[in-house]
Order: C-alpha cells, then sequence, then structure tokens
C-alpha cells in the first residue's frame, strides 16, 4: 500500500494531466482556481461577490443607472488576492458564469482601455 504522500503526489500529477486538456480550455475559471490554489471557502466567496454585484447591478439598471464603474470597483477591492482583476473577469465571460455582469465589466475595461 502506498504513502500518504505518494497518493498525494500522484493526485498532484492526474490534476496537472486534467488542466491540459482541451476540455479544460472550456472552463478557464475552474483551471484558474485549481492553477492559483483556491480553497472550496475561497472560490464560493467569489461567486458570493459575482451573486451580490449582479443583484446590485440588475437593481440598479432597473432604477436607470448606466454608470457602474463603481461595481467593477467593489469587484476588485473584494477579489481575492490570489486571483487576477482582469483575468478573472475575462475567464468568468469566457465560461459563461456572471454574463451580464462580466460583460459590463469588459465594457468598462474597454471604455477606459485597461487591459
Amino acid at each position: 500500500m502506498s504513502s500518504i504522500d505518494d497518493r498525494l503526489t500522484r493526485l498532484e500529477y492526474y490534476m496537472k494531466l486534467l488542466l491540459n486538456t482541451a476540455e479544460m480550455d472550456q472552463y478557464p475559471y475552474y483551471k484558474m482556481l485549481i492553477e492559483r490554489g483556491l480553497t472550496e471557502e475561497e472560490g464560493k466567496e467569489t461567486e458570493r461577490i459575482c451573486e451580490e454585484l449582479t443583484n446590485e447591478l440588475t437593481e440598479q439598471k432597473a432604477q436607470g443607472y448606466v454608470m457602474f464603474e463603481h461595481l467593477l470597483t467593489l469587484f476588485a477591492g473584494q477579489l481575492n488576492e490570489k486571483l487576477e482583476v482582469h483575468e478573472t473577469i475575462f475567464a468568468l465571460h469566457r465560461q459563461g458564469l456572471y454574463k451580464s455582469l462580466m460583460s459590463e465589466f469588459i465594457n468598462i475595461m474597454k471604455k477606459h482601455e485597461i487591459d
């Protein structure tokens, strides 16, 4: 029977192989979470932030707001330090998560020429 360390090393190797499969290209956000070593709690915290900001965006649009830079600022300020803001936004968008919020953020970045 192999040791826990051997099993863990093997699992890490398998994860690296899985991350390089073509299918992972369809899940850039999940891939980024794995590569950056986020815990489940940290991943769920990012999702909670996105949920809250999506709800805020919906409410503000219903009230006639057209400027949402402050939501991007809130997102950037709350995002886990292991994640880069712009990369996270594009990964979430490509994966189809929080599409309206991420589209708004991308438009803001393009408008202000933020890369």
